[in-house]
Formats: structure tokens, C-alpha cells, sequence
């Protein structure tokens, strides 16, 4: 993929956003599905992003175009699978949510996407580098203009109840954590969702080798000239995610918890923190319009003054076999214009992908960022974008272990990457990688 230029702007909100859909298509007829006179398109949506005002640009559409698209939410976790599990059937959804240009390195786009780099929409992008591929093809709509960045979202009255500032370094992080904690507050939340956790991860593994070390390992262990055992600052940076839940830092229910109940902690009060994209910040706002947030970022490697950058923006793909094709263009065409991109961020302003929209007046959190690390350039990619070849591989074991371990016990951070060195090695044999 291309590497998309760094903006003196950040995207906030749905920076993970984006619309997809794994309904059945029932096999027929005509070129468009009718119900009660409308056409209808069926779409997928991950439970996280299932935004007001996404829906309300659905019901528009249905109002002013008789277009109806028949939505599936589904838990951020089980997305990725069942839209694998649907392209293999051959019956999947006209719409597919995912991360773009993400997607493409987990799924062939050629083979399984429509190409949409001669639609109307393309030139309205302001920045059409983020979603196009090595060979020059757009298949990903976008909703945002730039990737987002990682960070702590906090409640910033909690910090002020418990007497605590935003802290500088990791010790000084747990010593922030450990008087939340004594004032019975959880400090950090965590869901189960296996994709939360390892944000943390691919945001510190970058920290602590540095982007010229970064790139040096991802090539190397991609043919099987390195070892991710080779590199300890992996299992220093699992072992100090590990102590957080063994200083009690974490939820207890981390294990049942939901990505959404993680949001309405740090709405509410009842928790001080959470670690993820900044988009998260955006979520926390919309479930409670009065809380006062924030957003800093925070390196478990002393002397790292940075935040770490999503490579992926939010959107969304159309399935390549899509009876309805003629029907999904229009709506894309259609979501690309003010009258209805507006409507997305009207309850969570960001940077829109489409020239002409309005974003709407970015929270405080966000300029903040903005001044701290976008303007002066304080932004590295995460981890993850250097190897994300390896997504599949993650989503199956490494992320899973993150969960796993504090739940089990069963694992410290050498020996988590032993195992997942040898989960790499078995993938990359059954995948033909040369040198393996």
C-alpha cells in the first residue's frame, strides 16, 4: 500500500467506521431485490459503528430514493470472519464493512471487490492515495480523510475527583492508576473484544523499536531471516500490559465485559481511562453528551514523546457479484454529497473523505491532539501497518493470547511470543511463503 501523507488534522469519531453487510442475497430475477416497491441492498454492520447518524442516512435513502438496505449488526469480533465466510459461499452482502485500505491485504480485492476507481465519487476525494492500491485501484469508500491516532481517552472529571494529572511517564501512569484504584475506580476498562487490547501492543511494539527498526524486523521475519523472539522488547511491552491486570488496574469482568460497556464506563464516571483509537473519545461523547474527555498518549518506553497513527481509515467495499451493483453505486454516489455525509457527522465531528462536507466542530480532545503531535509531526504508523499481511494470523492467536493470559494465567510475555512464533511458522508453511 501506498503510505498515506501525514495531515496537520485528525480524523475523530469513526475512525473504525464503516458499513458492510453479510446478508444473503436470495438468487434471481431481477437486477434489483423489490419490497413493497422499494429496492432493496442488504449491508453489514460491526456493532461498534452502528452510529446514529449512519442510520440516518439509511432512513433518507429509503425516504427520498425508495432505496431500502437491509442491515445486519454483528459483534466487532465475528465481522472479519463471517465476510470470509460469505465471500467463500458466494453469497454475501452488496456491502461490506471493514477498514480500507486494511481489507485489501486480508482479502484479494480484484477477486472479490468491485472496482470503484471510475465512479463519480473518486473525485470528490481529497485525499484518493488513502484508499487506493499497489496497482493503482480504489475499492474502499471512505468516510473520514486521514487515519486517526491511539491514545488514552479519560474522564477528566474523574482525574479531577481523584486529584491526578495526565501523567509523562509509565511509572508515573501507574502511580496515576494506582490512586484511582484506592479511590474505587476502576482505572482502566477492557472488554473482551480481542481486537481492544491489542491496540496497546501495536501502539507500544512501535514505541519501543522505533520506525527504522520496525520496518528492518518486518522485513526480515516476513522471510523467515528473524524471529519474533528475537526481539524482546515484544515480551517486555506484553509483560507491562500483563501487570495492569495483576496490580488490579483492570475491570474484573474483562472477560465478559462488552466494547460497548467499556464506552459507558468512561461516560459515566465508573472508570478513568481506555485505550484505543480516537475515535473511542467520539463514542463517549455520543453516549454522554456532558462528559468532559480527553485524550494523551502514553509510552511504556521512557523518552518516546509520540502518538501512533491507524493506517486504515473507516469504510466500506461492494461485493464484486452484487446482483443490486447498479443499485450500490447510486447509494455511494449519493453518500458522497453534503445533503447526506453531513448527516454522518452531525453527533461526531471529524475530518470528512469528501470535498464539500462538513465535519462539523471538532471536540477540544482532538485540537489538543492536533497541536501535541499532528502539527509538529509526532506521529509514527502502529505496529500492525508494517506486517499486515499477518492480520488473519493475528486475529486468530495473538490477539486472542492478550485475553487469554490475564484470564488464564498461563502465559508471560516470553512465552507468549514462543507460541506465537510457532503459530507464524506453521501459517507462513501453509500459506507457501517461501522460506518457510
Amino acid at each position: 500500500m501506498k503510505k498515506k501523507k501525514m495531515l496537520a488534522v485528525l480524523l475523530s469519531a469513526g475512525m473504525m467506521l464503516s458499513l458492510a453487510a453479510c446478508g444473503t442475497e436470495d438468487k434471481g430475477t431481477a437486477e434489483n431485490k423489490k419490497e413493497n416497491g422499494k429496492q432493496k441492498i442488504t449491508a453489514l454492520v460491526q456493532q461498534s459503528r452502528n452510529f446514529d447518524g449512519l442510520q440516518n442516512m439509511i432512513k433518507k435513502l429509503e425516504k427520498e430514493e425508495n432505496i431500502k438496505i437491509d442491515v445486519q449488526v454483528v459483534p466487532d469480533d465475528e465481522a472479519l470472519n463471517m465476510i470470509k465466510m460469505k465471500l467463500n459461499s458466494g453469497e454475501c452482502p452488496d456491502l461490506i464493512d471493514f477498514n480500507v485500505p486494511a481489507i485489501y491485504d486480508i482479502v484479494d480485492p480484484a477477486a472479490n471487490f468491485a472496482d470503484m476507481s471510475e465512479e463519480d465519487w473518486v473525485s470528490k476525494l481529497k485525499i484518493p492515495e488513502n484508499v487506493t492500491d499497489d496497482d493503482g485501484k480504489i475499492y474502499g469508500f471512505p468516510f473520514l480523510s486521514v487515519p486517526g491516532v491511539h491514545g488514552f481517552t479519560y474522564n477528566e472529571d474523574v482525574f479531577a475527583e481523584c486529584g491526578v494529572a495526565v501523567p509523562n511517564t509509565w511509572d508515573e501512569f501507574l502511580d496515576v492508576c494506582q490512586t484511582i484504584k484506592d479511590k474505587g475506580i476502576t482505572p482502566i476498562y477492557m472488554p473482551k473484544d480481542t481486537w481492544v487490547p491489542q491496540i496497546l501492543m501495536t501502539d507500544n511494539f512501535a514505541k519501543a523499536l522505533g520506525n527504522d527498526k520496525v520496518k528492518e524486523f518486518s522485513e526480515k521475519v516476513m522471510k523467515n531471516e528473524a524471529k519474533w523472539t528475537d526481539v524482546p522488547e515484544f515480551a517486555e511491552v506484553i509483560e507491562k500490559y500483563l501487570d495492569l491486570y495483576k496490580k488490579g488496574f483492570i475491570n474484573d469482568n474483562f472477560t465478559s465485559a462488552t466494547y460497548d460497556d467499556a464506552i459507558l464506563a468512561v461516560a459515566e464516571g465508573k472508570a478513568a481511562m481506555h485505550f484505543n483509537g480516537d475515535f473511542f473519545a467520539a463514542s463517549v461523547l455520543e453516549a454522554n453528551p456532558d462528559a468532559n474527555v480527553g485524550m494523551f498518549a502514553m509510552s511504556m518506553t521512557d523518552g518516546v514523546d509520540a502518538m501512533t497513527e491507524n493506517m486504515s481509515s473507516a469504510g466500506f467495499v461492494v461485493y464484486k457479484n452484487s446482483k443490486n451493483l447498479d443499485t450500490v453505486k447510486k447509494v455511494l454516489n449519493l453518500w458522497a454529497t453534503p445533503e447526506y455525509a453531513n448527516l454522518y457527522f452531525e453527533d461526531r465531528p471529524a475530518f470528512p473523505a469528501f470535498e464539500g462536507v462538513d465535519g462539523g466542530e471538532v471536540p477540544e480532545y482532538l485540537k489538543e491532539v492536533n497541536e501535541k503531535f499532528i502539527d509538529p509531526g509526532k506521529v509514527i504508523p502502529e505496529f500492525n501497518y508494517s506486517v499486515m499481511d499477518l492480520n488473519p494470523l493475528f486475529e486468530s492467536t495473538l490477539y486472542v493470547y492478550y485475553v487469554d493470559a490475564p484470564a488464564k494465567g498461563n502465559m508471560d510475555g516470553k512465552q507468549m511470543m514462543e507460541k506465537f512464533q510457532g503459530d507464524f511458522e506453521q501459517y507462513m508453511k501453509d500459506q507457501g511463503t517461501d522460506g518457510f
